[in-house]
This record gives structure tokens, sequence and C-alpha cells, in this order.
């Protein structure tokens, strides 16, 4: 029996089938994204790294994808954020895990990279206890920080000189 599933590069074409699964990938998270959002963020990261960029077929449909960029680093390049993702109805057939190998593959081949450092949900057992499984850990001295740009940008404002 022939392997259902596929594992090809990404291209332009995939980008409304992805945008579509991505939105439905994170449903039920605190992210809110719709498919015109989901749609820029993919074809961000299709332009960025397009040598990093796959598309999991399986069954012959669009099931899910893996995107991830480089970053030069002190210590060498690290793999940075990346967005891996799989429509719900296709979870728990390994196509994560094929996504994530043909990725790394790939980078270790081009890049060399010594680390992988990315964001997930700390509230949600998944996708947490996966990545662990293969070894990530929790960063405990590292603190994600963000700020709304106005706010800032009328915190500066407002300083002398």
């Amino acid at each position: 029996m022939p392997n259902p599933l596929h594992i090809r590069p990404m291209n332009n074409d995939d980008l409304p089938s992805l945008s579509q699964i991505y939105v439905r990938a994170l449903d039920g998270t605190d992210e809110r994204w719709n498919q015109e959002s989901a749609h820029a963020l993919l074809t961000d990261w299709l332009r960025r790294q397009p040598e990093l960029a796959f598309t999991a077929e399986y069954e012959n449909e669009i099931a899910g994808a893996f995107v991830v960029g480089v970053r030069p680093w002190w210590d060498g390049n690290h793999l940075v954020d990346g967005e891996l993702f799989v429509e719900p109805e296709f979870q728990q057939h390994g196509i994560a895990r094929h996504l994530l190998k043909r990725v790394l593959d790939q980078a270790i081949e081009k890049y060399s990279p010594v680390l992988w450092e990315s964001y997930t949900f700390r509230n949600d057992t998944f996708p947490l206890t996966w990545y662990k499984r293969l070894g990530f850990r929790e960063i405990e001295e590292w603190v994600m920080i963000r700020a709304d740009i106005t706010t800032v940008a009328n915190q500066l404002s407002s300083l002398p000189g």
C-alpha cells in the first residue's frame, strides 16, 4: 500500500488552502486568526524562507505545513519562530512529526543550525507536551515581552529631549 503522506516544498498555490487550515488548527487558542491574516502570515514566511517551507499532503489533500526562519547568532545559526500546523481531522497521523523531520533535515543541510527557539502556549497541554517529548525545554530565565506600538510611541514622545 502506498504511503498516504507526501511532504513537498510549499508554493504560492498552497496558500489559500493552508490559510484555512491554519485558522481551523488554531481555533480554540487565544489567537484569533482569520483567513486573510493567516494568508498574510504564511505569504510572509514563504517569501522570507522559501527553502524551509513545506506542505504536507495526506491522501492527496493538503493537510498542513511547517515554516521556520534562520537567524545568525553568536553561537551559530538558530532556527527561529516557525509555524507547524495540521488540519484537525488529519491530526494523530504523524504528519507534524514528518513535517518537522523534513524541515530539520533541510535546515541542517543548508544552515547547520545549533538551536531552535520558538513559542507555544504555556496553558495548553498540547502542543507543549509534544515538543517536550522531542527534547524541547522551557527557558525559565527568559521572558517574552510585547507592547502596543501606539503606547510605546506615545511614551517616547512624552520623554524630554
